[in-house]
């Protein structure tokens, strides 16, 4: 089926658009607003910055007796922490988008190999499932505040467990090369 490999490449692309776009949209009385995952990693990297010059600014602008310093190993340790938990948030956050990542790269290969087998059929369902799985635990927990990315996303699920399911019902295999037609012998 040609159109498996195109359909989990659609899937992967709207997966990466799904990146740049409201996750969240949160809309009070008196408050409206929307956040993509690309401003959380984009923040996470501003509050590790501002971690790193916490911990190599002034100790006395952070309340550390730089005569005593006893606070100062303290505070070192504790900005580590900080910045080590920032980092395990930010490898989260992308890692919600790995399995779109994936299947935007599944997908081109089969395009640009002009083939889509059971193998990239099988890699393609398992993605899918797993990046379905991830939007449906997103979308769920934003109890109606969800944004235009996690639907996205689950667009990106459905499209991975759709062509993964067509590349292995009917996988495309690559094209045989043409038989030379063999001249006919005349009898002596």
């Amino acid at each position: 089926m040609k159109a498996s490999k195109l359909i989990v490449l659609i899937g992967g692309i709207l997966g990466i658009l799904a990146f740049f776009l409201p996750l969240v949209s949160v809309q009070r009385d008196n408050f409206k607003g929307t956040v993509s995952a690309f401003q959380l990693v984009k923040g996470l990297d501003t509050a590790s910055a501002a971690v790193d010059d916490a911990d190599h600014g002034s100790l006395a602008a952070a309340g550390v007796d730089p005569a005593t310093g006893a606070d100062a190993a303290a505070s070192h340790a504790m900005a580590g922490e900080a910045k080590k938990d920032l980092g395990a948030l930010k490898a989260i956050v992308l890692a919600i988008f790995a399995p779109a990542l994936l299947l935007a790269l599944i997908g081109g290969l089969g395009v640009a190999r002009k083939r889509f087998g059971r193998g990239a059929g099988a890699l393609s369902l398992v993605l899918g499932l797993v990046g379905l799985g991830i939007a449906a635990i997103l979308k769920s927990a934003a109890e109606g505040d969800a944004g235009v990315g996690l639907t996205l996303l689950l667009l990106t699920g459905v499209s991975g467990v759709v062509g993964g399911l067509a590349g292995l019902i009917k996988p495309e295999r690559a094209a045989q090369p043409a038989q030379l037609a063999s001249v006919p012998r005349l009898a002596a």
